[in-house]
């Protein structure tokens, strides 16, 4: 399937599957950014010490981080938080944000990233949207973030 077509059209990957592309290192893509239509890109990667990207900011996403494998430090502006395997992170657009890996071992992330959507809330009236707007029941929440 050309990852530019239609996204109308399902598909689905296996283990290792995807649009590798290398860029400093190997970033496989699991949802294109640039599909027609696209509202999110998701890639997994592997990466290692010294593979560390400098600090950015990213202007026109969000970016969130799932630690499939590994230990990593990820700061974002002031703040720095130390994730290993199952560990997640928002990462907001506008904010400088790098990571560091201490160890030996490889990190493997799965990376989603969210196009800004200036003056629209409330989501975009897909499923998610529905359940944390009332339609689902919140049953617990992570005692230390707002």
């Amino acid at each position: 399937m050309d990852q530019l077509e239609d996204r109308n059209r399902p598909y689905a990957l296996k283990a290792g599957e995807g649009w590798t592309y290398r860029f400093g290192i190997d970033f496989t893509v699991k949802s294109s950014e640039v599909q027609k239509g696209s509202g999110v890109a998701v890639l997994e990667y592997s990466t290692a010490h010294g593979e560390e990207p400098s600090s950015h900011t990213n202007e026109t996403e969000d970016e969130m981080f799932y630690v499939l494998d590994g230990e990593i430090s990820f700061r974002c502006g002031e703040e720095t938080f130390d994730l290993e395997e199952g560990g997640f992170i928002f990462l907001p657009r506008g904010i400088a944000h790098s990571y560091t890996i201490h160890g030996s071992d490889p990190v493997r992330l799965l990376v989603i990233t969210s196009p800004l959507r200036e003056g629209v809330s409330g989501g975009w009236k897909g499923f998610v949207s529905d359940m944390e707007l009332g339609q689902g029941e919140l049953i617990a929440k992570p005692p230390h973030v707002d």
